[in-house]
């Protein structure tokens, strides 16, 4: 990872990844097309970093996650498995949590090969799109892993319990309509890429006060049990006379709010 003089994240020298920013949209590519993209445990353990930067950078408004060469991730590199299950439970959830607890909003662009971790890093992210013909699954019985409690309920969240279980008790290979009909994911294009970056394009003109709360909500950390925190109602009142002042001027808002301005509770 690097830091620009100005302070603005650029990954550097990560290898299998690439990273580029465009229109405000980071695109976090993962990048290993000999392996169908499948995931060291170098490249795990980088993941959490790599979110805590895109999360300082308030010049990025929505991150894209993808795969190279016509597939998103296989998973984990099998070769990578052979280690005590708590090392291998601590890195997955570590790596996966970061994803699902980013406050930037994700978005999934799936093809190809979508297994295994590849399907949790998917379930993981906000949004998904995947392009016909990709398939999905969690095929850890075909090798006799568990998969660790945190994303395996994640899992759960997204696609139900019945099929959760489904899924991971037979290793089934699950085919795009099926995954489609399940509501895996929330966009199906034959470009995902560039559907991600149209949708990340409109999420960075929203208001991140709102994407950001709404996530913190989504994830337990506000609750109507008790009062919203003094600077979070100062930053709404300001965010919401912006807001209203664009609606009845007829013209996009322009919100103030930064992502790094929220406040870890």
């Amino acid at each position: 990872m690097h830091m620009t003089a100005d302070g603005i994240y650029r990954p550097v020298d990560l290898e299998g990844f690439d990273f580029t920013v465009t229109g405000g949209v980071g695109t976090l590519v993962i990048d290993r097309p000999e392996k169908r993209n499948a995931i060291s445990r170098p490249m795990w353990r980088a993941l959490p970093d790599i979110i805590a930067g895109v999360d300082a950078d308030d010049s990025i408004g929505a991150l894209v996650i993808t795969g190279a060469a016509g597939h998103f991730s296989a998973g984990s590199d099998i070769a990578d498995l052979n280690v005590a299950l708590d090392d291998f439970w601590e890195l997955n959830s570590t790596a996966e949590a970061a994803v699902a607890d980013a406050r930037t909003t994700t978005i999934a662009a799936i093809t190809g090969n979508c297994v295994g971790g590849g399907t949790e890093i998917a379930a993981a992210c906000d949004i998904r799109i995947a392009a016909p013909g990709s398939i999905f699954g969690v095929t850890a019985a075909k090798l006799g892993l568990v998969y660790p409690p945190g994303p395996t309920r994640r899992l759960a969240t997204v696609l139900g319990d019945s099929w959760a279980r489904y899924l991971l008790v037979t290793a089934s290979i699950v085919k795009f309509d099926q995954m489609r009909e399940l509501g895996f994911f929330h966009e199906v294009s034959e470009t995902p890429l560039e559907s991600a970056q149209t949708m990340g394009e409109k999420i960075v003109g929203l208001s991140r006060l709102s994407q950001i709360g709404s996530k913190a909500v989504l994830n337990g950390e506000l609750s109507d049990e008790a009062a919203p925190p003094q600077w979070l109602d100062e930053a709404y009142r300001d965010e919401i006379a912006r807001g209203q002042e664009a609606f009845f001027a007829k013209r996009p808002p322009e919100f103030g709010f930064r992502g790094t301005d929220w406040v870890e509770e």
